[in-house]
């Protein structure tokens, strides 16, 4: 980073359907320890299952689910993304019409 940080990255494109679940979490912060990284981001397509974001937060992992990446690809910068960790993905109302149409 410009800082003179380090950081990993996971990347995961999945289906809609699909969760992460925090044991993919765990593999990035094993790779942020391994690599002796300061920072760890999990970016994904889909959205983070509830022990996925605890895991995330209690970690200092930024976790990038799809309403995040829309974010970030509309131009917001990673710092903006830290502030908003944790929370997102829908309401209740947008996840069961979003089930609706794609099961």
């Amino acid at each position: 980073m410009p800082d003179g940080r380090t950081m990993v990255i996971q990347c995961k494109r999945y289906t809609p359907s699909a969760t992460i679940a925090n044991r993919e979490l765990r593999d990035l912060l094993g790779s942020r320890v391994h690599f002796e990284a300061d920072v760890a981001i999990f970016v994904t397509t889909t959205r983070f299952s509830r022990p996925a974001t605890e895991f995330a937060l209690k970690h200092g992992i930024l976790a990038v689910h799809r309403d995040h990446l829309g974010l970030w690809n509309s131009g917001a910068s990673l710092r903006s993304l830290l502030d908003v960790n944790g929370s997102g993905q829908g309401d209740a109302r947008h996840r069961a019409r979003w089930r609706k149409t794609y099961g």
